[in-house]
């Protein structure tokens, strides 16, 4: 279902409609619904982007997810060219936004919020990151699909948000195993591999505290890995393996 005029958004430049929402089954009486949010990439329509671009390979495909699911897809701000970033979702915008699509989802009130997802494609990696530093919330899983962008640290030039991965990762981890999070990067090298290297550096890293027991059940959770197909389409094969089970494998020889 596509909405226009969202208040959280009106600074993004842009069409209409300017968020779509899709759900999976959920009971009439449920009391608490997961939510997954997910920030778009790039677009060779530039500003004249109709948001419908962006759902079939946005991976909000919640038809294997066996919890009540609401996915939210905002449009993003169109700076210039192709490019989109996500202003109205910094400092606890984020978090405005879950509020605002939970309202619209449940006109009645009182649906709470279980489980925050925060996926993103390709342009919409870096804001995913920024997003997160100032939610109010943490979201409980994080997937990246091909959207890293950074410099190469061998270059001398440091890798910006990989303190904010940094600090997600540590403070996730200390959650586990009561509420299992998740962190899934997939990358193409020649776009993104610095970047996501240096997350999956983190994830070792963090994984070597938890200690050996902890590690062996929480290494299917928390990987990067390379992707087995174009670009403009990690999103669209990666998110519904995910959102189905954070911890499954892509069978990329299946695609």
């Amino acid at each position: 279902m596509f909405f226009t005029a969202t208040p959280v958004l009106r600074g993004h430049a842009g069409t209409q409609p300017d968020l779509y929402l899709c759900w999976n089954a959920v009971p009439t009486a449920c009391a608490a619904i997961d939510v997954v949010v997910h920030l778009h990439g790039f677009s060779q329509q530039g500003g004249a982007m109709p948001l419908a671009e962006k759902v079939p390979r946005s991976g909000l495909d919640l038809k294997s997810r066996g919890r009540p699911t609401l996915g939210v897809l905002p449009r993003g701000n169109w700076i210039r060219h192709t490019w989109y970033d996500f202003p109205a979702l910094l400092d606890g915008g984020l978090d405005r936004l879950v509020e605002y699509a939970v309202a619209q989802f449940a006109a009645g009130g009182g649906l709470a919020v279980d489980r925050l997802i925060v996926t993103a494609h390709s342009g919409g990696g870096m804001p995913a990151i920024d997003a997160i530093a100032g939610a109010g919330r943490a979201p409980d899983e994080l997937h990246i699909f091909d959207g890293l962008y950074g410099r190469d640290p061998a270059q001398g030039d440091p890798l910006r948000g990989i303190e904010i991965v940094d600090r997600w990762l540590s403070r996730r981890l200390t959650c586990e195993p009561d509420q299992p999070g998740a962190l899934r990067i997939v990358y193409i090298e020649r776009q993104t591999g610095a970047f996501s290297r240096a997350v999956a550096a983190l994830i070792t890293r963090h994984l070597e505290v938890a200690g050996a027991a902890a590690a062996a059940g929480l290494a299917r959770r928390y990987r990067v890995e390379r992707a087995g197909v174009p670009h403009g389409y990690v999103a669209a094969v990666c998110g519904p393996v995910l959102l189905a089970d954070p911890a499954g494998d892509i069978d990329w020889s299946r695609v």
